[in-house]
């Protein structure tokens, strides 16, 4: 079991999320190269998924900080609105 405060300083657990599939992205909001090619693909496939309702219910996207000492709410809220509307942040 893990708990972490989302994007809207908000804390979840796993529990939260029961139910759901997720699809997971580590990364950090300084990240230069690799994190923006990896989230223009997951909103590729989010948007894919989010043609289907019933899948897009099922799918909740995640974004987890391996950098939470400079990723905090606000930061993760900032950055993570550029790539796709569904995708929740968590420190």
């Amino acid at each position: 079991s893990w708990r972490l405060m989302d994007h809207h300083a908000k804390y979840v657990t796993d529990k939260d999320f029961l139910g759901q599939w997720q699809l997971l992205y580590f990364g950090f909001t300084y990240c230069p190269d690799i994190c923006p090619n990896e989230l223009i693909r997951m909103r590729e496939i989010l948007d894919t998924l989010d043609k289907d309702p019933g899948t897009r219910e099922k799918v909740l996207p995640l974004f987890i900080t391996i950098d939470p000492k400079r990723d905090g709410p606000a930061q993760l809220k900032s950055y993570l609105s550029d790539w796709h509307p569904r995708l929740l942040g968590l420190t």
